[in-house]
């Protein structure tokens, strides 16, 4: 796995990490809502993606196979353990052999992209609009029981872009496919693919008369029939090219 992450902040309170030798990457965006309550709102994502990335380093040797719900728990358990404050979404996937693990909670999330068409896309869990699941230090708010796992067998050359809500709100999977092919076709290394694609999030997130996921799903909302527009908010976007282990 190579990958490359692109972060364009707003209230600056997603995090991220990535470990290319163990195939293991990883969002999270911290709840806002704590913003407005006197906490700061990224501290239980930025500990938690802290925490699974030290547990991946310091498990890491040739040949190990991260389960990314089984990570997602002990970075929970250690964050929630500290009594870290706020809450925050998360997705995980790893690599594990020639199989593509997930784990998600809430509308961090990702897309398996192959032959430059979308294979595989996670689903967004909510309790109603704009109210996503989270995880915490709170048990009784706790969701890691309802996280989404899956897997699915990798080809060389598939592509997988882990993102917060900041670019799956603002971002139609047909304007992720066609930001991919053309990546592919300028032979873009994932760095590269990480800053279009986060550039377009954030462009799409500024502009008022487009229509975007977000305000497409508002308008189904009552009194909203009119909504269109972007969302402000951070983006992150972690982009991995499944390649050929070193010979």
């Amino acid at each position: 796995m190579a990958f490359a992450s692109c972060y364009i902040k707003d209230h600056d309170e997603d995090a991220h990490f990535g470990h290319a030798e163990a195939g293991v990457i990883g969002v999270a965006d911290g709840v806002g809502g704590y913003r407005r309550k006197g906490v700061d709102a990224s501290a239980f994502s930025r500990a938690l993606m802290h925490n699974a990335f030290a547990e991946v380093a310091m498990t890491a040797v040739p040949g190990t196979r991260f389960c990314p719900r089984a990570l997602l728990g002990r970075a929970h358990q250690m964050t929630a353990t500290a009594h870290t404050p706020a809450a925050s979404t998360a997705a995980i996937v790893s690599l594990a052999g020639r199989t593509l693990k997930w784990a998600y909670v809430g509308d961090s999330g990702f897309v398996v992209i192959r032959d430059g068409r979308i294979l595989l896309r996670s689903r967004p869990q909510q309790h109603y609009f704009n109210c996503p699941y989270q995880l915490s230090s709170k048990q009784d708010s706790s969701r890691l029981a309802d996280a989404v796992v899956g897997e699915v067998a990798a080809k060389e050359g598939d592509i997988v872009i882990l993102g917060t809500d900041g670019l799956f709100d603002n971002v139609f999977d047909d304007e992720i496919e066609r930001m991919v092919r053309m990546g592919m076709a300028l032979g873009f290394a994932p760095e590269n693919m990480a800053e279009v694609i986060a550039g377009f999030a954030c462009e799409a997130a500024s502009c008022a008369d487009r229509d975007t996921p977000y305000s497409s799903l508002g308008r189904t909302q009552p009194g909203n029939a009119f909504f269109t527009g972007g969302k402000p908010d951070d983006i992150t976007v972690v982009v991995a090219y499944i390649v050929s282990p070193p010979i």
